[in-house]
């Protein structure tokens, strides 16, 4: 029996990033996208078991930075609180490191990777499917494979993967605009 469980592990953060830049060029892209929807679109008729949704909250500098500032930092909030509240989902925050104009988010990848690699250890999953670009996951997606025979999907933007990520990975999916539904809050 075949068994089709699924895992998906978002790195918002990267693709946030991603589709910051794709809605400058067109502005059909939804930046603050239902999750859920996207990994039904990815999952198709295979069993979702997990959604893992990774982000940093937004910097509290932003309440001191006068109106607009402080309307983004509570549209953040709401959207991040209105995503832990969908079936299967769990949101798991980064750090913020450095100053102002210098910060770099922290424990975004790594959380992510720890997740990916103690749950196919756990065999939770028989399919990972991981929403990102960033070659920093090709370790931990090999590793899964190698050790655990699980198999790894990645989903990406075309001009943004890493090549290494894509070539580990068993089946590369580009992500399109219909995977992006903007989330009601």
């Amino acid at each position: 029996m075949k068994s089709n469980r699924v895992a998906i592990f978002i790195d918002n953060s990267n693709i946030f990033h991603c589709l910051h830049d794709l809605r400058k060029i067109d502005i059909k892209w939804v930046c603050l996208y239902n999750p859920l929807w996207l990994s039904q679109k990815l999952a198709g008729d295979r069993e979702i078991v997990y959604i893992g949704f990774y982000c940093v909250r937004p910097p509290s500098y932003l309440l001191a930075e006068g109106e607009y500032h402080e309307e983004q930092y509570k549209i953040a909030t709401k959207y991040y609180d209105t995503i832990e509240k969908i079936s299967n989902t769990v949101v798991k925050y980064g750090n913020l490191k450095g100053s102002k104009n210098n910060l770099t988010e922290k424990n975004v990848d790594t959380q992510l990777s720890t997740d990916l690699i103690k749950m196919a250890a756990m065999n939770e999953y028989d399919i990972a499917i991981l929403v990102s670009n960033d070659g920093d996951y090709v370790s931990a997606a090999q590793s899964v494979q190698d050790t655990f025979k699980k198999k790894i999907e990645v989903a990406y933007f075309k001009g943004y993967i890493s090549m290494n990520l894509k070539r580990v990975c068993g089946l590369s999916r580009r992500l399109r605009q219909s995977y992006f539904k903007k989330l009601t809050i």
